[in-house]
Order: C-alpha cells, then sequence, then structure tokens
C-alpha cells in the first residue's frame, strides 16, 4: 500500500541503497558512545578508589593520633586532672579536626576529658565504645550533632591496653565532619564533580558540594545508595539524591566501612561523544536529503505523462466519453494513452445504445403513480421512475446502475427470497414489508413482482411495484396500540396482560409453567400529592424502565405490563423455578428502592411484590392474576417493599378478612364497639395522671373482643375514619365528665388509625370533639406508632398543627419501628411510649434492660418524657424507677375497664390519696 506510486518505489530504492552506509556510520558512532561510556564509567569508579584510599590515610592519621595518647594518659582515675591537660593541648593543636577527646575506663566512667563539660556520661552503652569491648582495635561511631557546636561529627574510639595486652581504658575522639572533607583532594575531577562519603547506614559523611548542608542527611532510603553500599564497589548511571543523573562510581574504605561515590557530570564526561553524534547525524541527513532530491528530479519525467492519463481517464469517467487523451510517447505510456482513446470510442457508441433503449421505457411508465424499479440479475438497477424518486428520495441519476439499499438489514433475508422467487419465474403480489428512504426513514409498502424477459425467455431481470400504504398502516397502528398500550409508559396494558398470560396458559401449562409478580408502589402517593402529577407521571416511567432491565437480568425474557395507577406486572414465561423468579423480582425491588432523579430532586419510594406460579397456583388468567394479588397484599401486610408467593392459606385468610369487614360494618352499624379505660400511673407517687382508651368489641356471640382480634382489619377497613372520630368523641366525652366530678384525670390518650394520620379531616375531627365536651386541648394526647408517622410526610405537618392548638402527641409502641434520631426531632412529641415487649423481660433479660435504659436515656436527651406499658410486676416497676422512667401503665395497676368500672377505680384512688392527707391534719 506505501509503494503503490512510481516516485514512492524510486524513494525506497534510494532508502534501500542508502541505508546499509548510514547503518555502518551508526553503528561506528554507537560503537564509540559505548567506549567512551564505558571509560567515562571506569573514571569514575578509579576517582572513587583513590578518595577511598585517601580516607583510609585520614583515617589511619587519626588512629595514630589516638596510638600515640594510649601511650600519654594514664589509666589510674585520681590523674583524671592530668589526662583533661593532657587531651585539651591535643584539640587546642587540631581545633579543625577534633571536637572532642574523652577517656573512659573499661567500665564506661570518664577520667578524662578536653572539654571543661560538667559531667560526661557514662560510654557503656555506645556503639564505638561496645566494638572495642568486644575486640576491635579501632572503631567508628555514628554521625551526631555535638550539643555546644552544633557541628556533625563522628566519634572514633581506640583501645588502651597495657604491657600484657589487656584493656585499660578507651579513648574516644569527636571528628568534625565538616573539615574532613578538606582532606580529600578532588583537584584533578572535572568541573561540577560531586564527592559524597556515607557510612554503612547510609548517612552522610563528606561531601565537596555544599557539605555544611548535606552532612548528617540520611540517605538511606535512597535505592541507589543502599544497592551501592551493600556492593561495596560499583560504577553506573545514577539519579543522585539532588535529583540529578550523574556517571558515579562508588568504592569502600578499608579501615572504615564508608561508602566513596565519585559523579561525573554527563554533559562533561561525554561532550566528545556528542559531538561525534551531532555530525554523524548531519552527514546522514545531508546524504539522504541529496539523494532524495535525484531520485525526485527522476521520477518527474515519467510521473507527469502517467498523471495525464490518470486525469483523461477521471474525465471519462465522468461521462464525458468524447474526450481523448493528448499524450504521445514511444514507450510502455504510449501504448496505454493509445488503449485508453481506443475504450473511450467503444464507450461512447455504446452510450448511444443505451440511452435510446432508455428513453424508450421512461416514456412508457413515466406517467405511472406506482413506484417501478427494475433491477438486472445483479441486483443493479436499471429503472428508477418519477413514483420511486418521490416514494423513496433517490433520483433517478442516483438510483441506476446503483444497488441502492432502500431494503433495511432487518428485512434483507426476506427481501433476497422473493428476488430469488422472481428471478425463478414466480409472479409475486400484495405482500406487505418495510422498506427504507433515502434519509433512512422506514416506509411501509405493498409490493409486486415478476421476472423480466429476455427474447429467449431467459430472465434478465426483475420489475418492482412498490405502493407506500405507511399512513393506513400508521391509522391501524396507532388504534391498535390505544387499545392494547399505556399511553404514558408505552408499557402493554391490562387488556395485552390478559391476552399474553392467555396464550402462556393454553392447555393444563405442565410443559410450560409461567410465573407473573404484581408490583405495587410504597410511596408513589406521597409524590403524587406532595410534587403534583407531572412528576409522578415521569416517576412511573422511569419505574416502568427499571423494571423492564430487571425482567432483562439473569438471562430473563420478562415482559413488564402497567394495570393502571402505581400497579405493575412482571410475566416471567417458561419458568417454573421459585428461586429463578424470586431473583428477578428481588432485583426489580432493588432497583425500585434506588434514588430517583427528577427535575432535580431525588424521589425515594420502594415496591412490593407478590408472585404466583402457573399450573399451580392457577390454570386461568383471572385465577393467577388473583392469586398474584392476593401475595401482593401479603406483602404490604408484612411491612412493604418485600416480596411473597401466593400460598393457599393466603386464600383462605383473604376470605375470612373478607368475612370480618361485614362483620365490623354490622357492628359498627348496630353500635356493638365501646371503650374501655387503663389508667396511667406516674411512678414517683403512684399518682393517676392519665389513661389510655382501648377499643373493644361486644361481640353477640364470642363476647369482649380485645384488639388483636379485630383492629388490623378495622384499621383496613372503609369505616375506620368514622369509628376513629368516634372514638375521640367519646374519649373527650367521658374525660370532661370525669374532670367536672372531680376526679383526677389529668389526660386521655386516644390511638388513631393510620388512615386518620394520612386524611384530611384529622384536625376538623379533634378540634369539633374538643368544642362540643369543652375539654382544653392540653388533657388530649394521641398515639401513633412510629412506623406509621415515618411512612406519611403529610403526617409530620399535621402533627405539628396539633401540637400549636396544645394537644400532645406520643409515639406508641415506641423501639419496634425505625425511627431515626433525625426523624425523632422532627415530630413534635411530648413523650414516648416503651412497648410491652421491652418491659415484660426486664430484669430477667440483659438484652431488654439495656434497651430500655438506653430508650430511657435518648428520650431523656430528646426533652422527652417516657411512659412504659405492660408493667405486670414489682420488679419491673423497681427498674423503672431506678433508670428515672416517669410513668407507666399495666396490670400491676389495672386491667382496662369499662366506664363506669373506671370512673369507681378513679374514685376509690381519690379516697386512698385523701385519707392520708386526713390522717396527718388531724395528727397535726
Amino acid at each position: 500500500m506505501l509503494l503503490r506510486s512510481i516516485r514512492s518505489r524510486l524513494l525506497a530504492l534510494v532508502i534501500a541503497t542508502v541505508s546499509p552506509f548510514i547503518a555502518l556510520v551508526g553503528v561506528g558512532l554507537w560503537s564509540q558512545w559505548r567506549d567512551d561510556q564505558s571509560a567515562a564509567i571506569q573514571r569514575a569508579y578509579s576517582e572513587a578508589q583513590l578518595l577511598a584510599a585517601q580516607v583510609d590515610d585520614h583515617i589511619s592519621n587519626i588512629e595514630n593520633l589516638l596510638a600515640g595518647l594510649s601511650r600519654a594518659v594514664s589509666t589510674n582515675p585520681v590523674d583524671v586532672s592530668a589526662n583533661d591537660v593532657l587531651l585539651r593541648q591535643v584539640r587546642l593543636k587540631l581545633p579543625e579536626l577534633v571536637n572532642n577527646i574523652l577517656f573512659f575506663t573499661p567500665d564506661g566512667t570518664n577520667i578524662g576529658k578536653s572539654l571543661s563539660t560538667a559531667s560526661i556520661p557514662n560510654a557503656g552503652d555506645r556503639a564505638y565504645f561496645q566494638k572495642i569491648l568486644a575486640g576491635e582495635r579501632f572503631s567508628i561511631g555514628e554521625v551526631v550533632r555535638a550539643r555546644r557546636s552544633g557541628q556533625f561529627i563522628v566519634t572514633v574510639g581506640y583501645p588502651v591496653e597495657d604491657q600484657e595486652g589487656r584493656l585499660q581504658g578507651v579513648l574516644a575522639m569527636g571528628t568534625k565532619l565538616e573539615r574532613f572533607q578538606d582532606a580529600l583532594r578532588i583537584d584533578r575531577l572535572p568541573a561540577g564533580s560531586v564527592v559524597r562519603i556515607v557510612n554503612e547506614q547510609g548517612i552522610v559523611v563528606a561531601r565537596n558540594l555544599d557539605g555544611p548542608n548535606w552532612i548528617g542527611r540520611d540517605l538511606g532510603k535512597s535505592e541507589n545508595v543502599v544497592r551501592h553500599i551493600a556492593a561495596k564497589e560499583a560504577s553506573e548511571f545514577a539519579v543522585w539524591s539532588d535529583d540529578v543523573e550523574r556517571i558515579t562510581g562508588s568504592s569502600t574504605a578499608h579501615r572504615v566501612p564508608w561508602l566513596v561515590s565519585v559523579g561525573l557530570p554527563t554533559d562533561t564526561a561525554l561532550a566528545t561523544v556528542y559531538w561525534r553524534l551531532g555530525w554523524g547525524a548531519l552527514f546522514a541527513i545531508v546524504t539522504l536529503t541529496t539523494a532524495f532530491a535525484l531520485a525526485w528530479m527522476i521520477s518527474l519525467r515519467i510521473i507527469r505523462p502517467l498523471r495525464q492519463l490518470r486525469n483523461d481517464a477521471s474525465v471519462l469517467a465522468g461521462g464525458n466519453l468524447g474526450h481523448r487523451t493528448q499524450v504521445q510517447t514511444d514507450d510502455e505510456v504510449g501504448n496505454l494513452a493509445d488503449a485508453l482513446n481506443r475504450m473511450a470510442v467503444s464507450l461512447e457508441r455504446r452510450q448511444d445504445e443505451v440511452l435510446q433503449s432508455k428513453n424508450t421505457l421512461a416514456a412508457v411508465i413515466d406517467a405511472s403513480p406506482v413506484s417501478i424499479v427494475c433491477s438486472d440479475l445483479d441486483r443493479r438497477i436499471m429503472l428508477w421512475n418519477r413514483a420511486a424518486e418521490r416514494l423513496f428520495g433517490y433520483t433517478a441519476k442516483e438510483a441506476v446502475g446503483t444497488t441502492v439499499m432502500i431494503v433495511p438489514p432487518e428485512e434483507r433475508t426476506n427481501s433476497l427470497g422473493l428476488y430469488q422467487r422472481a428471478r425463478n419465474g414466480e409472479s409475486i403480489r400484495d405482500l406487505q414489508v418495510k422498506r427504507r428512504r433515502k434519509d433512512c426513514t422506514m416506509v411501509d409498502v405493498r409490493i409486486a413482482a415478476a421476472p423480466l424477459l429476455n427474447p429467449d425467455g431467459t430472465i434478465r431481470g426483475v420489475a418492482w411495484a412498490h405502493e407506500d400504504i405507511t399512513e393506513a398502516k400508521r391509522a391501524d397502528e396507532q388504534l391498535n396500540r390505544l387499545a392494547h398500550y399505556d399511553p404514558l409508559t408505552g408499557l402493554p396494558n391490562r387488556l395485552s396482560l390478559q391476552k399474553e398470560l392467555g396464550k402462556l396458559l393454553v392447555g393444563d401449562g405442565s410443559d410450560d409453567p409461567a410465573a407473573i409478580a404484581l408490583f405495587d408502589l410504597d410511596g408513589f402517593k406521597e409524590v403524587n400529592d406532595t410534587l403534583g402529577h407531572p412528576t409522578g407521571d415521569k416517576l412511573l416511567i422511569e419505574v416502568g424502565r427499571r423494571l423492564i432491565e430487571a425482567a432483562g437480568s439473569r438471562g430473563g425474557a420478562g415482559q413488564v405490563f402497567r394495570l393502571g395507577g402505581d400497579e405493575f406486572v412482571i410475566i416471567i414465561p417458561n419458568c417454573g423455578d421459585p428461586c429463578v423468579v424470586g431473583d428477578i423480582v428481588e432485583q426489580a425491588l432493588r432497583r425500585l428502592k434506588e434514588p430517583i432523579m427528577i427535575d432535580d430532586q431525588a424521589l425515594h419510594i420502594g415496591g412490593s411484590a407478590g408472585v404466583a406460579i402457573s399450573p399451580t397456583d392457577g390454570l386461568n388468567v383471572d385465577v393467577l392474576i388473583a392469586n398474584a394479588d392476593l401475595a401482593l397484599y401479603q406483602a404490604k401486610s408484612d411491612g412493604g417493599q418485600k416480596c411473597r408467593f401466593f400460598m393457599p392459606v393466603l386464600r383462605a385468610q383473604a376470605q375470612a378478612r373478607r368475612g370480618l369487614d361485614v362483620e365490623l360494618r354490622r357492628a359498627d352499624a348496630e353500635s356493638e364497639f365501646e371503650l374501655y379505660f387503663q389508667p396511667q400511673i406516674r411512678l414517683a407517687d403512684k399518682a393517676v395522671v392519665g389513661a389510655e382508651a382501648l377499643l373493644r368489641w361486644r361481640h353477640p356471640e364470642r363476647g369482649i373482643l380485645a384488639p388483636r382480634a379485630f383492629i388490623k382489619a378495622l384499621a383496613e377497613s372503609s369505616i375506620a375514619p368514622d369509628i376513629g372520630r368516634w372514638i375521640i368523641g367519646t374519649a373527650c366525652e367521658r374525660a370532661s365528665a370525669w374532670r367536672a366530678m372531680g376526679l383526677p384525670i389529668g389526660r386521655i390518650c386516644v390511638n388513631l388509625f393510620p388512615v386518620q394520620l394520612y386524611g384530611e379531616t384529622l384536625l376538623k375531627d379533634i378540634e369539633e370533639a374538643l368544642q362540643q365536651t369543652c375539654l382544653p386541648p392540653e388533657v388530649l394526647e394521641v398515639e401513633i406508632t412510629e412506623t406509621v408517622a415515618l411512612n406519611c410526610e403529610e403526617a409530620i405537618v399535621r402533627l405539628r398543627r396539633l401540637h400549636q392548638k396544645g394537644i400532645k402527641i406520643t409515639f406508641d409502641d415506641f423501639g419496634t419501628g425505625y425511627a431515626s434520631l433525625s426523624n425523632l426531632t422532627r415530630f413534635p412529641l411530648s413523650r414516648i411510649k416503651i412497648d410491652q415487649s421491652f418491659v415484660f423481660n426486664l430484669a430477667e433479660s440483659a438484652e431488654s434492660d439495656a434497651i430500655v435504659r438506653s430508650l430511657i436515656a435518648m428520650a431523656h436527651n430528646l426533652g422527652l418524657e417516657v411512659i412504659a406499658e405492660g408493667v405486670e410486676t414489682d420488679t419491673q416497676e423497681a427498674f423503672l424507677i431506678n433508670e428515672r422512667c416517669e410513668e407507666a401503665q399495666g396490670y400491676l395497676y389495672a386491667h382496662p375497664l369499662p366506664a363506669a368500672e373506671f370512673e369507681a377505680y378513679l374514685r376509690a384512688k381519690q379516697i386512698r390519696e385523701w385519707n392520708p392527707v386526713r390522717e396527718r391534719v388531724s395528727h397535726a
């Protein structure tokens, strides 16, 4: 591909000729580069060895000095003053080298020093001292900073022995490292060279450039320094600690374990190599440029006539068949020019024949309103009438002679089959297919096809007729879509669900089981009520999209439907495995829990699901949907945002609920509901501070029924608002009457149904009850469960309005729901009521003790009072008193009582509280 032209081939030949020569020059330069580089590295290493020898010499001088001192000092501790004078004289003679000289006994006690310091600590734990005790003749300590001068020094140790060679003491001399480097002779090194000495720990001992700032630095973490210390002898290109790359040679001194490194600047050491490389590169560039110029001039004589022939061929290809080339040469190019002219003559003659045939055919079909297209056996278009231009957007000039792709990819196989049928002699009529216009839009057409025959009866092509039926088909599809699809989400509707499910349930369903999952959104009503229906519509569209994703997860082929409102359905065909169905449904529920962004607002909803699987749970559409709906009801009854599978017991439970609902309506009509009252006791003095109104059902056959037998069904019944309104009015009426009698009733508590908290009439119902009974608002207290309150954002607004009117709010069954501290502070609460399930095990279960203790502490920290329900024993009461719980109620004080009995209880309580007072007055 790169050598298609003559010029490129000539240039390639020049490159092939010159390249070996340039390669030889390059190899020579590379070899010289390697030699010079090796010489520079060897020089650095040699310099490092020389400097290491100088270090050994300097250390030997220090050792000799210490050896002389070892013979002059006295090992007798009484001669400390004489030793001090001697050591001070030596230090004064060598101030640039010596920082301090010390003399120690073998146990580390100082008996001589060159500085007049107050005291010298015991040297027994010093490294250099330990090495001398271990038998070394000369030891090197760590690099440290002197306390008085602030200079970096290294301490060397030397043993003092008697004539028999027994150790009598240790001489220690602190050598100044800043002056140590002055002893190194580095004047023969190139400018910019760096000499560095580090000890075995990587601490800088000396450096010729900027020494004072480098001495004492820890280079132990430098990879290069660590590697050279370990190798003892090394040479390479290395990056130093100042981030400069140098030609580096390292050698370790023999007298001390110090690494001497010499770094030569690369630009100075390799200057000659760079000069040679520059001239070599210049020579190569000049050589290539000259060769290219010569090849370019030679190629022009060959390329010019060829370019002219290319231009002439382009003119002929453009349709100007009367054009002839003017190239005339005596070589192969001239022969090519003659052949081109002969071809042009032939094409011009053929063009005249084609034009005559085309004009004849065009006259016959030009006025046809039907799109007519004729193609040859290779499917190249031979005829394209005006109707085809209008239908498909391609002009006849664009279409004729080409294979214009009006067939979309998904129809190509079918189109090829039709073409083969027509090519085999078959006539095709009234087939509806889709075709693609020039602008890539689709058009519905009715086609007919017939073969085109030669005079001898052979087939030479196919004629196609296309009639546009787009508008008619669009109208049919619109009517069908309106009947079968939800206009908001675009999902199939209930009618489509019934048809699709009916297809899956044909027969007994044993061979092809199918599953159906009903979804109901949790929290959608609040979105609609607070943010409006446009936002709710967008939310439903997004829910549909997420359910489609979940239905297709795990390789599933589930189909999503919308029944209406916030109810959706997923059908999972050919699947009877509850595990697989459960995975798909759980995936859908997890997707519904995720935040949904609508108009820059994060909306949080959830969903509940009920599942039924055929044939086990039903053999027809209505039964299967009904059973899935029962499972959905169970999921919502269990707290929502769950999935439940249908079980036969659910239908029995549903029938029981319907029967109970009928009974409840009858009981309401015949006034069978009554209110019982249970006292609430202040633990501090056992006084009655209030009462809770509790609903009872006086059943004509079963007697008095407690709330657990009917309250859940009643809360879900449509009569719940009326019953709740009656409870509020009756409780206020009783409390007002008792207060008028002077009985000790400070408040009356009523429980609200969820529907009351969600409804709009709660405030009005309470205001009317208080007004009719003349009961002060602060006497009334409403109890709500934390779960009910947290599931409705509007509940907060309504509770705050009640609080503003003086009505108290209590969280009932506290601790069993999901109220967090942040949610707790949003509600205008007066107190919380600890659920009896926690109180029951008090003083017997450490877990219950801890929970109750925590709930009480949390409430007090929030400024709330606490009342515990279900108190039955003195032990439970004692625990609550000890934890500063304010109030309690339960069987320990009284069972729930009818109104008359509760009134008698209050009177008896009043007399018991009055008698001790009268007794105290009489004694006074």
